[in-house]
């Protein structure tokens, strides 16, 4: 009675808490993922392990497929307390997170498990000021990008001259070095746009052939993990709530295993959307070495782009340079650590490609 008491009374002077009920902290949790999708499931496990590692002091209520927040709403909406925690990534409020962005950027990113693990040592490195005002679960990424297309195969660039693309922020940027022309739709509006040929192919992962279904409208994907492009995504909460949670929850949540948990998830559901794309028919097409090489120099205007944005907008060109150089140097880490552990992906180089 006394905590209900000392709750009302902090309510009464409008200081933002978490939501008690019966004596258990509330938080809402929101994702835009279709509920049958993995990026769902794993939220349903993060809040199933959650509530029983606080013994019941935790309760966390799920708002999936995009009930409580829309994709390009969720960073805003967790600001302003809609939703506790949110799952999102930043090509929805593409400018908004510039240092980040960098991690959109055509660095060759091999496969979804080493870009994970890069986005998170990226963010611990450099801690951009963009996410102040909200706590950080943690980064994550989506796998390696590919061109599924729907009307014809892209087995070279030239190919792509011509064709609509979806693409949203520096992917979208992409899209327009290869020579195609991007339209930047959110997923949950992909499957139709892509039946009803308002684009003619997606740069996306090949997860979204089972998540979000686009082995249906699907024929072709050309693999070019080479150019290593991927989308970037967050886990963040509320920067009061977070404040206001007891020390002891601060301490389960901080030690659970956000990172390893999504590296695993998104390397995983690749694999599965490529055997699924195989199992519906797609035809998959690997780029020879000398056709990788035109499209990795047909992207270096992007970097190039980003690098004079940056400048513009303040930033001094040797720490952009900087922060292209770090993620460079962490992929060949991370690249180096995947080999020794054997841990297998749907694209990336020899050793860790599984056959």
């Amino acid at each position: 009675m006394r905590n209900k008491s000392i709750l009302i009374g902090l309510m009464v002077m409008g200081i933002m808490v978490p939501s008690i009920v019966f004596g258990a902290i509330e938080l809402k949790f929101c994702n835009y993922f279709p509920v049958p999708a993995r990026q769902t499931k794993i939220c349903e496990e993060f809040i199933k392990d959650l509530e029983a590692r606080s013994g019941g002091q935790l309760k966390i209520r799920f708002f999936p497929a995009g009930t409580l927040l829309t994709a390009p709403k969720i960073y805003d909406g967790v600001v302003e307390g809609i939703a506790d925690i949110g799952f999102s990534n930043i090509s929805y409020t593409f400018g908004r997170f510039r240092v980040t962005e960098a991690l959109d950027l055509p660095l060759g990113f091999p496969n979804a498990w080493v870009a994970n693990h890069v986005a998170n040592d990226f963010f611990r490195e450099f801690k951009p000021k963009e996410w102040d005002k909200i706590h950080m679960l943690s980064m994550h990424t989506s796998p390696v990008n590919v061109v599924l297309t729907a009307t014809k195969p892209v087995n070279k660039l030239e190919d792509l001259k011509g064709m609509t693309v979806r693409g949203q922020g520096f992917i979208a940027e992409v899209v327009s070095a290869l020579g195609a022309t991007p339209r930047a739709i959110p997923m949950p509006e992909a499957y139709e746009a892509m039946q009803k040929r308002v684009f003619e192919g997606l740069m996306i992962p090949m997860e979204t052939l089972r998540a979000f279904r686009l082995a249906e409208v699907s024929k072709y994907a050309t693999e070019c993990w080479p150019i290593g492009q991927v989308y970037t995504f967050y886990l963040i909460m509320n920067k009061d709530s977070w404040n206001k949670l007891p020390a002891n929850i601060q301490k389960i949540i901080n030690e659970y295993p956000f990172e390893e948990k999504l590296a695993n998830m998104w390397n995983e559901i690749d694999i599965d959307g490529k055997n699924y794309g195989k199992e519906k028919g797609l035809q998959f097409i690997e780029l020879p070495g000398e056709e990788m090489i035109k499209w990795k120099k047909a992207v270096e205007p992007v970097l190039d782009k980003y690098v004079k944005s940056m400048v513009a907008a303040g930033y001094k060109e040797k720490e952009v340079r900087e922060l292209i150089n770090y993620v460079r140097m962490r992929i060949e880490h991370w690249t180096k650590k995947q080999k020794e552990l054997g841990v297998k992906s749907s694209t990336g180089p020899a050793e860790v490609r599984l056959k």
